[in-house]
This record gives structure tokens, sequence and C-alpha cells, in this order.
């Protein structure tokens, strides 16, 4: 019985790690966090949209903003704007969201993005 428990608990620990493993999905890890906290300013409507930047079509999100700079680079984390700003300071006034929007980021969601 033991040995039997011994192999479960290997195999186990194989499938978690396999699913921890798998590749995120902009639709379905990443779009529900913009969606929450950058859609507002960064979103399908327009008249409200910042800085030409449009994050909730995963196309539209890895093209320059007015300000040129590329808000995602896949694979680039470095090099995504985006990102960058997203782990700003709070007194530092490109950080995203602004605190004045009264949306924040949790630091699970920062590691995901």
């Amino acid at each position: 019985m033991n040995r039997f428990l011994s192999v479960f608990l290997f195999f186990s620990s194989i499938v978690s790690f396999s699913l921890a493993e798998e590749k995120l999905r902009f639709n379905r890890d990443i779009r529900p966090i913009l969606s929450d906290t950058c859609f507002h300013c960064h979103g399908p409507d327009e008249k409200e949209r910042k800085g030409g930047l449009r994050l909730d079509l995963a196309e539209q999100a890895r093209l320059p903003g007015k300000s040129g700079v590329t808000p995602i680079v896949p694979g680039k984390p470095d090099e995504s704007e985006m990102l960058v700003r997203l782990f700003l300071e709070s007194d530092d006034s490109d950080m995203m969201p602004p605190p004045e929007s009264g949306k924040s980021i949790t630091a699970a969601q920062r590691d995901t993005l």
C-alpha cells in the first residue's frame, strides 16, 4: 500500500507540474485582467480610448500607440511598455493603471501578464 501511495503521489506531482506549465492564452488568461483594469481607457470605446492604445484585441495590443512605443511585445516583457508601466512605483505619473482610476492590479495578475 505504501508503494502505491508513493507512485500515486509521484504521478500526481507530474500532472500538477504539467498543468502549471500550460501556455498562457490571451482570451483565457490575459484579456480578463485587462478587461477589469485597462479597458475603460484602452478598450473598444473609441471616445474613451487614451493614447490611441487598444488592448481588447490581441492584434491591436501589439501595435504602437500614439507615443510610438509598443504596449505588448510577445515573449519580450522588457520591451512591452504596458508591462513596464504596470511595474512602476505608485508615485510615477506613467504608472498604470493610474491611481485616480480606482483600479489596481494584484501581484498574481502582474506575474500572469
